[in-house]
């Protein structure tokens, strides 16, 4: 399992000072999703760092969906890349419903037959479903939250491929 560090701390004014070097050493995997509008074209995208160094990139899109679908997708597509590394991986979301999704809220969407609270409907359950089987058995593998647009290379990166899947989505 890998230990969580804190890589940034909150100010008082909430802006974020942000380790840049935590994310120079390991295994890191950024994944992020665009959707314009929404619902509407979007894409996803996911970029691999071994020791602050790119090593491999995915994007993709679909022409008809949404921002949250497209945010799983490349969460999924970032997980499945972090198995394959087969060590010690933190894979990065900027989406609060991703990160929040995969460490809380799934374990109990399980328990209710995959419903949310008071037997509601689960939206995206496929893709949750897709991501619990990924994260099966991948106990070297942690989701954490990043800041969106702050500076991260490899955020800013899974960002770009995003909008080039977004694009490519625009061109079927």
């Amino acid at each position: 399992m890998v230990k969580s560090k804190r890589f940034w701390r909150q100010k008082p004014a909430k802006t974020y000072d942000i380790d840049h070097t935590a994310f120079t050493t390991g295994l890191h995997v950024f994944t992020d999703g665009a959707c314009e509008p929404n619902p509407g074209p979007g894409g996803w995208g996911v970029a691999v760092y071994r020791d602050g160094v790119e090593i491999t990139s995915d994007h993709g899109g679909d022409s008809d969906t949404t921002n949250n679908k497209m945010e799983l997708l490349g969460l999924l597509r970032g997980i499945e890349a972090a198995k394959a590394l087969g060590a010690p991986t933190v894979v990065w979301s900027d989406s609060t419903y991703c990160v929040n999704g995969s460490n809380q809220w799934m374990h109990n969407w399980k328990k209710r037959g995959w419903k949310k609270p008071g037997n509601e409907e689960l939206k995206n359950i496929e893709l949750w479903q897709s991501i619990d089987a990924a994260l099966s058995g991948a106990d070297q593998i942690i989701i954490r939250w990043c800041k969106g647009h702050a500076g991260i290379a490899g955020n800013e990166r899974a960002d770009e491929l995003s909008n080039l899947g977004l694009a490519s989505a625009l061109q079927i």
